[in-house]
C-alpha cells in the first residue's frame, strides 16, 4: 500500500505549481517588453523564496490553524500582486480570481470544486475564443489564464477543504471522547423528550435493565424501562415536564423495588443554542444505596447513643434513688414495728365476739405486711450484696424456675413452650440472682396474659454471634459484648396485651409499674436490670400492642469476672 503524501509536501508541491504558473503568466503577459520585466522577476524570486521557507517548516505546524490561515492570507496578497505585475490590472482576470476564491470558500468537497472550476474554465475559454483573443500574437498570454485559474482553484480548494476535514476530524474526536465518557461513566444516563420517550441511553443503563441495544428502546418511555407503577410513572413524567417548563435542573431520589436499589436522579435541560429552548432532558441516575444504608446506620447509632445516654442517666438516678430509698425505708420500718406491736396487743386484748373488729385487724395486718415487703425490696435494691459468678448450666436453671412458677402458670391456663437450641448451654453468672431475674420475668409474662384468649409463654435459649453495635455491645473496652464474639441469649415471650410505646423507656425505673395498685411494687424490673449490670450482661425488651412482649436476657458464655462486690 502506497504511503500517503504528507500535508507539508502536498502544500509545497501545489504552491510550486502555483508559482510556476504565475511565472509563466507574468512572462507572457501584456507588460512584457514595457520595462516591467525586472519587477516581475523579483516577484517570482520572492514567491519561490516563500516556498523554500515552507520546505523548512516542521510538519506538525501544518496542522495549526494559524499556519493555514497564514498561507491563505499571504497567497491572497501575492497572487493579486502577480496579476498586477503581469499587466492584467484592467482585465477580467481579477474578477475571475475573486470568483474562484468565493467558489472555494463555499465548497466542502475538493472534487466538486475542481469539476466546477473546469466547467467555468471551459466557459471562460470559450468566451475568450468568441472574442478572438485566443488567436494572434497575444494568444499565449490569454491562453495561460485558464491553467492559472485552475491552479488557483486547486490551491485554495485544497487549503479550504483540508481545514474543513480537520474541523470534521476534531468534531468527530470530541464526539468520540464524549461517547467514551458517557459509556464509561458508572451512572445510568438517558436522554428523553417531553413525553418521557427515550432518545438515547448509555451502555450502563442498557445492561442494568437487560436491553441488548439502543434500538430495543425505540418508542419506550423512561417509566416503562424502570418498570414503574402508574403513580411512580406519573411522578417521573412530572419531573421531566418540570424541566421543560422551568428550563432548570431538577433532582430527586427514588427506590427501585425490582432491584432493591436507591437512585439519585439529576434531570438537566438540553437547550437549543440559538433559541435557548429546551428540546430534550438528560437524566443521570446514580446508585446511592450505600449512602442511604450508611445514613440509616448513622441514624441508628445516634438513636443508640441517645438511648445509652438515657440509660446512663437512669443508672445514676437509680443509684441516687437507692441511697435515698435505703434511708427512707429504715425510717418507715420503725413506725411500722410500733403499729405491728400495737395491733398485736389489740388482737390479744379485744373481745372475740365481734367479727368486724377481727376483720379490721386482719386488714391492718395485711397492709402492714405489704408495707414491710416493699421496705424489704427497697433495702434489697439498695443494699451492698456479695455474689459469686460461676459457670452454670443454663437449661436446668430455666427448668427449675419454670417448676417454681408451674402452679401459677397452670392456674392461669397458660401454655408453656420450651425452645432450647442446645441443652448443654452454659453461662457465667450467680445462680440465685439469675433465678430471681428469670422468675420475675416469668411472673410478669403470666400476669400480662390474664385477660387474653391466647395465652402462650415461650422460653428460648440459644447462642448468638455478635454482629451489630448496641447497648454495651461494640468495639470499646467498656462494652460487655465485643463484635465477633458469642453470647448466650434467653428470650421470654408472652402473648399479652403488650407495653405501650410511651412506657417502654420507663419500665426499668424503680417503682414504675403498669399493674393495679395492690399487684406490684414497680421494683422487679429495676432489680433485674441492676442484677444484669452486675453479671456483665444486659436486658432488653421488644413489645407490640395486642401482640405481646419479649424480654432478651444477654449473658456471658464464660467467666470474665469471678467475684465482685458492688452497690
Amino acid at each position: 500500500m502506497a504511503t500517503p503524501i504528507s500535508r507539508k509536501k502536498t502544500i509545497f508541491l501545489i504552491r510550486l505549481i502555483v508559482i510556476i504558473t504565475t511565472s509563466y503568466f507574468i512572462t507572457f503577459s501584456p507588460s512584457a517588453g514595457k520595462g516591467w520585466e525586472i519587477y516581475g522577476y523579483i516577484f517570482i524570486a520572492f514567491y519561490l523564496l516563500t516556498n523554500l521557507v515552507v520546505a523548512y517548516i516542521p510538519e506538525k505546524y501544518f496542522y495549526d490553524d494559524k499556519i493555514f490561515y497564514g498561507f491563505i492570507l499571504s497567497d491572497s496578497i501575492l497572487l493579486p500582486a502577480g496579476i498586477y505585475f503581469s499587466g492584467y490590472v484592467g482585465s477580467d482576470i481579477y474578477l475571475m480570481f475573486f470568483f474562484i476564491i468565493s467558489l472555494t470558500t463555499m465548497s466542502t468537497q475538493f472534487g466538486y470544486l475542481m469539476i466546477n472550476t473546469l466547467f467555468f474554465s471551459v466557459i471562460y475559454g470559450w468566451l475568450l475564443y468568441q472574442k478572438g483573443l485566443l488567436t494572434g500574437p497575444m494568444a499565449v498570454s490569454y491562453l495561460i489564464q485558464i491553467p492559472f485559474i485552475i491552479v488557483i482553484a486547486m490551491f485554495y480548494g485544497y487549503l479550504i477543504t483540508t481545514r474543513l476535514k480537520d474541523k470534521d476530524i476534531r468534531i468527530h474526536e470530541v464526539r468520540e471522547r464524549y461517547e467514551q465518557i458517557v459509556q464509561a461513566t458508572d451512572v445510568l444516563m438517558s436522554i428523553v423528550d417531553h413525553d418521557g420517550k427515550v432518545l438515547f441511553a448509555n451502555q450502563k443503563l442498557l445492561k442494568f435493565y437487560g436491553y441488548p441495544d439502543e434500538k430495543s428502546l425505540s418508542g419506550l418511555t423512561i417509566s416503562r424501562i424502570h418498570n414503574e407503577d402508574e403513580n411512580e410513572a406519573e411522578k417521573s413524567l412530572s419531573y421531566v415536564r418540570s424541566v421543560y417548563q422551568n428550563n432548570d435542573m431538577v433532582q430527586y431520589e427514588s427506590y427501585d423495588k425490582n432491584h432493591g436499589i436507591w437512585f439519585a436522579h439529576t434531570l438537566s435541560p438540553i437547550r437549543d443554542l440559538s433559541t435557548r429552548d429546551v428540546f430534550a432532558v438528560c437524566i443521570i441516575s446514580k446508585d446511592i444505596t450505600d449512602r442511604i444504608e450508611k445514613e440509616k446506620k448513622l441514624n441508628d447509632t445516634v438513636e443508640l447513643l441517645i438511648k445509652t445516654r438515657d440509660q446512663l442517666i437512669q443508672k445514676d438516678k437509680m443509684a441516687a434513688l437507692g441511697r435515698l430509698a435505703s434511708g427512707i425505708a429504715h425510717e418507715i420500718r420503725n413506725p411500722l414495728e410500733i403499729i405491728y406491736m400495737g395491733m398485736d396487743y389489740l388482737e390479744n386484748n379485744l373481745p372475740d365476739d365481734d367479727p368486724h373488729i377481727h376483720e379490721s385487724i386482719e386488714k391492718i395486718f395485711n397492709a402492714v405486711g405489704r408495707a414491710d415487703n416493699i421496705i424489704k425490696n427497697v433495702l434489697s435494691f439498695s443494699r451492698q450484696s456479695a455474689y459469686k459468678i460461676t459457670q452454670l448450666p443454663l437449661c436446668p436453671l430455666l427448668d427449675n424456675v419454670l417448676t417454681l412458677a408451674e402452679q401459677m402458670i397452670l392456674k392461669n391456663g397458660v401454655s408453656l413452650r420450651r425452645e432450647y437450641v442446645n441443652e448443654l448451654l452454659e453461662v457465667a453468672g450467680d445462680h440465685d440472682m439469675l433465678e430471681q431475674v428469670f422468675l420475675n420475668l416469668v411472673n410478669n409474662a403470666v400476669d400480662a396474659m390474664k385477660d387474653r384468649k391466647e395465652k402462650i409463654l415461650t422460653v428460648r435459649a440459644h447462642k448468638q454471634l455478635i454482629t451489630k453495635v448496641g447497648y454495651k455491645t461494640g468495639y470499646r473496652r467498656a462494652d460487655y459484648f465485643i463484635i465477633g464474639d458469642e453470647m448466650i441469649v434467653v428470650e421470654i415471650s408472652d402473648t399479652g396485651k403488650g407495653i405501650p410505646e410511651e412506657d417502654l423507656p420507663k419500665i426499668f425505673e424503680p417503682f414504675f409499674t403498669t399493674k393495679a395498685a395492690n399487684e406490684g411494687t414497680g421494683l422487679g424490673l429495676s432489680i433485674a436490670h441492676m442484677i444484669m449490670e452486675r453479671l456483665i450482661g444486659t436486658i432488653d425488651v421488644e413489645s407490640q400492642a395486642n401482640q405481646g412482649t419479649t424480654f432478651f436476657i444477654k449473658l456471658q458464655p464464660t467467666i470474665k469476672i469471678k467475684d465482685k462486690n458492688e452497690v
